[in-house]
């Protein structure tokens, strides 16, 4: 009898281990000495023990059947804490600042693509990494670059090669090579608006941005007026809810004012949610708890979870010795309201937890 139950577990770990990624227990030149033995690529996981993300793609998505056998197929797979062992060096060797990275390595040790991030679709994980032996690729088309091509079309295909392989600093360097290349009346089309619109090509403060800013009605014209206003309304958006946060404690009459007057300039359509962004800050400045109630219930319905999950309790918080019992009562409302929106059960508990300890003994 315990032999026949040895059997039915040692099947049942076999049938779920069937498929599945093969983790090999090598070291980085162990792998690549087993890659060329079988003529394969190396493929490594890099991971830290604090990382979200590369729980679930360690969980949910390596697991499946069709991303082991597509992997196995053609990889030598190793996993790598980039905190122990080897996993320093080989974090500074090919640059690896964010996690998971996934790194497909050739048998000689250089890089021919990377994954940054975690992609909760196995099929989806699959084309990214597939990404590899596109000869549009990052990697195969960085020796093209090295070799002096700077035709534009090139340089176009080369920068969004990049930010799909996760270089963003590089995307960044040769995205600055296309935009010092045009003439005014070229930098305000379509086939460059990418660079605009991408945050990592354009960040905040950078020149680009500035760019865009005096020519809005140009890049209107010509990208679309609905684009051009998106992506205004996200700049706008991050200045806002970084002062939600609490990151821009400096909240002056002067700088309410410059908030509103931007938003009036710029007559972005559709975007009116950043006036009610502006009368929370505006009642969070003021201590003004009815319009800090007024503005919460029109902006944090319309968010995302993600955003609700780091704007929503900064308000509520800092004037929390303000708050009366009949508001308090419309703010559990509120949260109950949010309870049954979010789809995060996280973000549930979490709503669920500061309605019981905080609201409920205003």
């Amino acid at each position: 009898m315990n032999r026949l139950i040895f059997i039915i577990i040692a099947l049942l770990i076999a049938a779920t281990a069937f498929g599945q990624i093969n983790f090999r227990q090598l070291s980085f030149d162990e792998a690549l000495a087993a890659a060329k033995t079988e003529d394969k690529y190396v493929f490594i996981d890099c991971y830290t023990s604090w990382c979200g993300p590369c729980k679930m793609m360690a969980d949910r998505v390596l697991p499946q059947k069709e991303v082991g056998d597509y992997m196995n197929d053609k990889f030598v797979c190793i996993k790598i804490d980039m905190e122990k062992g080897e996993g320093p060096e080989l974090a500074k060797r090919f640059a690896v600042t964010a996690y998971p990275t996934f790194l497909i390595v050739k048998g000689d040790g250089s890089l021919a693509h990377r994954v940054v991030g975690g992609e909760p679709d196995g099929k989806k994980f699959i084309e990214k990494v597939d990404a590899a032996f596109d000869a549009n690729s990052a990697a195969n088309l960085e020796a093209e670059y090295a070799a002096g091509n700077r035709k534009m079309d090139f340089l176009l295909k080369y920068t969004k090669a990049l930010l799909e392989a996760g270089n963003a600093e590089k995307a960044k360097a040769v995205g600055l090579d296309i935009i010092t290349s045009l003439e005014d009346a070229q930098r305000c089309t379509k086939p460059y608006w990418f660079i605009y619109e991408d945050f990592r090509l354009s960040p905040i403060g950078s020149g680009n941005l500035a760019y865009l800013l005096r020519h809005v009605d140009q890049f209107r014209k010509n990208v679309g007026v609905e684009k051009v206003d998106k992506k205004l309304a996200s700049l706008f958006g991050l200045q806002f809810e970084e002062i939600i946060r609490g990151r821009n404690t400096d909240v002056t009459p002067e700088l309410l004012e410059g908030l509103r007057a931007n938003l009036d300039k710029f007559h972005l359509t559709g975007q009116d949610y950043l006036y009610d962004y502006v009368d929370l800050i505006q009642g969070m400045a003021e201590g003004d708890t009815e319009k800090v109630l007024a503005a919460s219930e029109k902006v944090f319905p319309a968010l995302p979870d993600e955003k609700i999950a780091y704007l929503y309790f900064t308000p509520i918080l800092n004037l929390r010795d303000k708050w009366t019992k009949e508001q308090a009562k419309e703010l559990i409302a509120l949260t109950d309201r949010l309870i049954e929106q979010v789809e995060m059960s996280t973000l549930k508990n979490s709503l669920a937890n500061f309605k019981a300890g905080i609201l409920e003994k205003i």
